[in-house]
């Protein structure tokens, strides 16, 4: 475990105009086993890190002794110095532990030698914080409506094409009363008689049978119906014959 003389104490700003300041502790990573996350001779370890410090605000403050290749964040310490690095979740506020590998061996024992770095939050590279972080924070959440509008149209247009090749396929699959089947370029080669379709075809065709079986068997009486409605209606003609002669002799003339 590392002692607290092994630390050196670091001023860090918020501003370069800021008389009060926050202090770092950092020391070499110094493992006797190999990490590729943290290269020896180039990997400094630092505790006490602000909550509202971020890993680019850092990697912008440690360039002033040289060039850094990454910033990692941790919620806590690890295990062992040789332990691989874990990133924590952005959204945890708290004080942090922070891993920066250097580019080169000589920044870290420059930084190291001058104890100093540069202010997190300058003109070009703003370090939001307080009020105006939760504000911008809360201004994100908040969607734009143009950008909103088109995202919906986009995805109804998308669904309305789902929905139409849907139908088209339904409507390509659909079969009729007969078992047949509208055949397009994509449900070609597709046999859709269900067994539903088979029963009903099966049905039909016995029901077909039946009735020329029905036919078939009443065919003398259907001769026979007709020979006697012939005769009835040869025995009402003679019987409206009568009854014009009895109606012409009704109305002769007759002077006395």
């Amino acid at each position: 475990m590392s002692s607290a003389d092994e630390f050196t104490a670091i001023d860090l700003k918020y501003k370069e105009s800021d008389t009060h300041c926050h202090q770092l502790f950092a020391k070499e990573n110094a493992s006797k086993a190999t990490c590729k996350q943290k290269p020896p001779g180039r990997t400094l370890y630092v505790l006490n890190v602000p909550p509202y410090a971020t890993e680019q605000a850092l990697q912008h403050a440690f360039s002033s002794a040289g060039e850094i290749e990454r910033v990692v964040l941790q919620e806590k310490p690890s295990s062992k110095e040789s332990a691989p690095i874990e990133r924590m979740d952005k959204d945890v506020f708290c004080f942090k532990v922070a891993y920066v590998v250097f580019a080169k061996p000589g920044a870290l024992r420059k930084l190291l030698k001058t104890k100093s770095i540069n202010a997190l939050h300058t003109e070009e590279k703003p370090l939001v914080t307080g009020v105006d972080k939760w504000t911008r924070a809360y201004q994100e959440r908040i969607p734009n409506p143009a950008a909103l509008q088109q995202e919906i149209d986009q995805y109804m247009e998308s669904y309305d094409r789902k929905i139409e090749e849907q139908k088209a396929a339904e409507s390509n699959n659909a079969v009729d009363e007969d078992g047949w089947v509208t055949v397009s370029k994509k449900s070609s080669g597709v046999f859709a008689q269900t067994q539903g379709v088979v029963k009903r075809l099966e049905k039909k065709l016995y029901e077909g049978q039946s009735e020329k079986e029905l036919k078939n068997f009443y065919t003398f009486q259907i001769r026979e119906s007709k020979k006697n409605d012939i005769i009835s209606l040869r025995k009402k003609y003679d019987r409206d014959l009568k009854k014009m002669e009895q109606i012409k002799k009704a109305k002769r003339f007759k002077p006395y």
